[in-house]
């Protein structure tokens, strides 16, 4: 059964626990977690036993980074958390870099395109690996164009997963990213298939979903079309309002578009 997860920063309270408490009020199964570095909050999970649907990033540097300590601290991190992630029974959300583009003046990794995706992929290929054995899972990300240049559509994490060719390995589709990247959303997702390990989404401005222009009735079509099982997480860069008032309406709203969407198909 899909669970529907918040990212904990979006829910009020102290500890995790009572962040936990306040999603299930609200209508929530899990939560996404999503601080940097996240181990102080995936061993909290661990000893609450609090379910999370992922790990959203929550590690340092970038396995893509300019600067070879920070590609270490993120493998070193990511590998980490990965033994956690096995503990939760979940996967963490990886992506090449954020914040380095091509695509905007002056913030590009310094590499060709060529040797920033070989970095990417040396370094996925033994955590991957370390994933398997801890029965955790990456979840490759796309971002935007304005974010990154190396993974944007949702065809580009799907051929990093297939390069890697793990069944720990699984790809993100955002929504957020994927109304600025995607021609058709609900049919990326499609070809994704059985690839396709999480799915968060957002509306438009990165407000709850509800709160913008993005066709959810599609995407949740689609997702029941290609019987997607996996878990959605609500990952916003803020509300549009109360959390009180915004959260509840939120998982109404995707508990009836999945309901809808299982009908139809």
């Amino acid at each position: 059964m899909t669970r529907i997860g918040i990212q904990d920063r979006l829910v009020p309270g102290t500890t995790l626990s009572e962040k936990y408490e306040a999603a299930r009020r609200f209508g929530f199964d899990a939560l996404e977690l999503s601080e940097r570095p996240a181990f102080d909050e995936a061993r909290a999970a661990i000893r609450a036993r609090i379910p999370v649907t992922a790990i959203a990033g929550g590690y340092r540097g970038w396995l893509i980074d300019p600067d070879p300590d920070n590609i270490a601290a993120a493998r070193a991190d990511i590998a980490e958390l990965l033994d956690l992630a096995g503990e939760l029974g979940t996967g963490i959300v990886v992506v090449p870099i954020w914040g380095r583009t091509r695509n905007l003046p002056g913030i590009a990794t310094g590499r060709t395109p060529a040797d920033d995706e070989a970095l990417f992929l040396e370094g996925l290929r033994p955590l991957a690996e370390h994933a398997e054995r801890t029965g955790a899972r990456i979840f490759i990300e796309p971002l935007n164009r304005y974010q990154n240049d190396v993974c944007v559509t949702i065809a580009d994490a799907t051929r990093f997963r297939d390069a890697i060719d793990s069944p720990a390995v699984l790809v993100v589709g955002d929504t957020f990213h994927m109304n600025i990247e995607e021609a058709d959303m609900a049919a990326s997702l499609a070809e994704a298939g059985e690839r396709l390990g999480y799915v968060q989404i957002a509306d438009s401005q990165r407000f709850e979903p509800g709160a913008g222009h993005i066709d959810f009735t599609q995407i949740f079509s689609a997702l029941a079309g290609m019987g997607y099982a996996g878990d959605i997480g609500i990952e916003c860069g803020a509300l549009s309002g109360e959390p009180e008032i915004v959260l509840p309406r939120t998982a109404a709203l995707v508990r009836d578009l999945i309901r809808e969407s299982e009908l139809a198909v």
